[in-house]
């Protein structure tokens, strides 16, 4: 079929369709206003016979008027796109759409939901009630601080080492340092279970963990990105029960990896604070330079500083 042949009429209203790819249902053209927007599970559309996409026509109508009775109590930024949460707590529906123009879910049929961080729970929520586990990614931060110092500490050494290369008027090509030091975790993942929907049984967002800075990284400046993002996951948490399980209680599990040796390691959270190697390391260095110390004695103690 040439591309300016005559075409069939819509299969569903008996309408013109659009000249330049059409949209197709089981093989059927459909014209742009019976296709309209849709918003299914992958793969579903494709599958449809027209009779099921005009039972999908008259479930978008209803989507229609459950978007113009909804009413924003909570929205929740989720991933660096425009992946938003919308709740409506008096309605008891959900969206995830800054705009309503996706599914709009109504609480009823969410079965089940878990927010983890990679492989591990940090909520999980259903009708028995909201369980809340205790992270041990903060703790986990905390153990990779020395690392995190020793890599500041040859940072400094190497921007020294670069700026002496440049008064020699040395160009050639010194490979930085690479930073290495994995963070706890890579993201938050949320899974949400239903049941008793005509389209959708399950789906899945993302959203990017904190990071170190490789420029400058600090335990101190990812516990602080940690808390903020974490935040937003239990305001998340919570909303989905609010809509979905109203009344369900809440509990704490003190431990989240049940067991798996992945538990905070005992005193943690009193560690004595780093010294700055960096500047020590300059103090000594100045004591070598005033013939205080000498060469051998200033190696010894940058090694110590270091932990080499």
């Amino acid at each position: 079929m040439g591309l300016f042949t005559k075409k069939d009429p819509c299969a569903i209203c008996g309408g013109k369709v659009k000249a330049i790819f059409p949209w197709k249902i089981d093989g059927q053209l459909v014209c742009n206003d019976c296709h309209g927007v849709t918003d299914l599970p992958d793969g579903v559309e494709n599958r449809m016979s027209i009779e099921d996409f005009r039972e999908y026509m008259a479930f978008r109508e209803e989507n229609a008027e459950r978007k113009a009775q909804f009413e924003v109590s909570k929205k929740i930024d989720f991933g660096w796109l425009d992946t938003k949460f919308l709740f409506d707590y008096k309605n008891q529906y959900f969206c995830m759409d800054k705009n309503l123009n996706k599914t709009i879910f109504e609480g009823k049929y969410v079965r089940s939901f878990v927010i983890r961080e990679d492989d591990f729970p940090l909520f999980e929520g259903d009708a028995n009630g909201l369980r809340c586990y205790v992270s041990t990614a903060p703790d986990r931060a905390r153990e990779l601080g020395p690392q995190l110092e020793h890599y500041r500490m040859q940072l400094e050494l190497e921007r020294e080492r670069e700026r002496l290369r440049r008064e020699r008027g040395d160009d050639s090509y010194h490979p930085g340092i690479m930073f290495d030091i994995p963070e706890p975790f890579k993201q938050f993942v949320i899974e949400i279970q239903l049941e008793g929907h005509p389209y959708w049984d399950f789906f899945q967002a993302d959203m990017g963990g904190p990071t170190f800075d490789n420029s400058n990284p600090y335990v101190e400046d990812y516990l602080n990105s940690y808390e903020e993002k974490a935040k937003v996951m239990g305001d998340l948490a919570r909303s989905f029960m609010k809509i979905a399980f109203p009344g369900a209680p809440e509990t704490v599990v003190n431990n989240a990896f049940g067991g798996s040796g992945m538990s905070a390691a005992p005193g943690a959270n009193t560690a004595a604070a780093p010294v700055d190697a960096v500047e020590e390391i300059q103090r000594y260095k100045a004591l070598m330079d005033q013939g205080i110390l000498s060469e051998e004695e200033f190696n010894a103690k940058k090694r110590q500083l270091l932990g080499i």
